[in-house]
This record gives structure tokens, sequence and C-alpha cells, in this order.
């Protein structure tokens, strides 16, 4: 085999990007009841949010998205949490994909979080002001408000 210049450049350029690139995966998930929607505000950015977080090595996004629920805000799922839709997240530095899922028949424990500042329900017709783009994005697609999107 014959390496030329121009190969021999594609190649090396394709090795350091695939070395530097930081690529992640995230699990959370839409916690409804009675036409509410549990919502996080967290101790480390402004706002409101959806429960979840990074999936971990080795780790199922399923599993992480019920680690996540137990850790934030103390939840246990009673049925298995519905896939509803998978995103890229492009935003700042990140080559990341977010699982989403749905979550409707549980039980809470009261947890304390180092993570969680607050949490609260939420009438999908009265969200807080400061509630995320994505998070909002996410309740429209959930409600037939919007189509589901592929991006986060």
């Amino acid at each position: 085999m014959i390496f030329t210049i121009r190969t021999l450049f594609f190649n090396l350029r394709r090795l350091v990007f695939a070395f530097f690139r930081i690529r992640t995966i995230g699990a959370r998930a839409l916690v409804v009841c009675d036409g509410e929607i549990l919502l996080i505000k967290h101790t480390y950015q402004k706002g409101w949010y959806t429960i979840g977080g990074a999936v971990e090595k080795g780790e199922s996004t399923l599993k992480a998205v019920k680690r996540e629920l137990w850790e934030e805000v103390g939840l246990i799922t009673k049925k298995t949490p519905q896939l509803f839709g998978v995103y890229f997240n492009r935003n700042d530095w990140r080559d990341d994909h977010v699982i989403l899922y749905v979550v409707k028949d549980f039980t809470m424990e009261d947890v304390d979080s180092d993570e969680i500042a607050e949490k609260k329900w939420y009438s999908f017709d009265d969200l807080p002001e400061d509630a995320s783009p994505a998070t909002r994005r996410r309740i429209d697609e959930y409600l037939g408000k919007a189509p589901i999107s592929d991006k986060w």
C-alpha cells in the first residue's frame, strides 16, 4: 500500500480528531403527574430543568436515568420509563446525545442532593419563566405542540 502525503495528512487528522473529540451520553426524564411536570433547579446553574445527567461508563441509559431520578429527587419508578426521544446536543464544546424518557408511575422519598437547590411541580400551562429553552422544547414535544426534533 502506497501512502501519499495527502493520505498521511487525512489519516493523521482523523486520529487527532478521534483522540480529542469528547463524546458524551446523557439520560433525562420528563416526570409527569396529573397535568404537572417535576422540574429541578441546580446549585451550579440558573434556570429550571428536567431531571437527569451523564451516563456513566458501563451503565445503560435506562439504569442511568433511574439512578439520576433517585439521586436528584428521591424518585423510584414503578414501571419502566418510556423512551421518548434521542437528541443530538452540539451546544458549546459538546458532542453529546441525550436520551429522554417519560416517567408517570413512581413513588418519591426525601433525599438530599448537593446538586439540587430546589425541586417543584409545575402545571404545563404555568412553567417558570426561567425554564431552560431545551426544557420548554421537550415539554412542547410531549404535549404535541411541536414535532419531536433530533436536536436538543
